[in-house]
């Protein structure tokens, strides 16, 4: 690998970084607009239950509230490239008003970064549970 191939390699994930933490911070003050940037048109979020939701779903589900952030941390983020793909695996823990009940989160995420057009979009989400010890 060359100089410049580091040195690229570098930026990008860097770039990943700060688009999850965009993403990370979108979700907790509800900013619809910013993630619907961020989300690919072709997106499917599945949450630990398994329901799947696409990127009009997940974002009315936001911005009334059905999802209520309350805390919201990523964790142990490993980014790994592959061409124009991003896949950061990791935690995310933090507490979640559903439907108006409170939810703990404590899962291994999968989320799936594409470089398309100007810029980096995500195209999947999946969070599994972890279980309790």
């Amino acid at each position: 690998m060359s100089m410049i191939d580091t040195a690229l390699r570098t930026e990008v994930i860097a770039d990943i970084q700060a688009l999850e933490e965009r993403r990370r911070i979108a979700m907790l003050t509800a900013d619809v607009a910013t993630l619907d940037k961020l989300f690919a048109e072709q997106m499917v979020y599945t949450h630990s239950n398994a329901a799947n939701d696409n990127k009009a779903e997940y974002l009315d589900k936001l911005g009334t509230r059905h999802f209520d952030y309350r805390e919201l941390a990523f964790l142990d983020q490993e980014i790994r490239l592959a061409g124009d793909t991003a896949l950061v695996t990791g935690r995310m823990s933090g507490e979640v008003i559903i439907a108006g009940v409170s939810r703990k989160l404590n899962g291994q995420t999968t989320v799936v970064w594409i470089k398309q057009g100007a810029g980096w979009q995500l195209l999947a989400f999946q969070s599994t549970p972890i279980p309790a010890a």
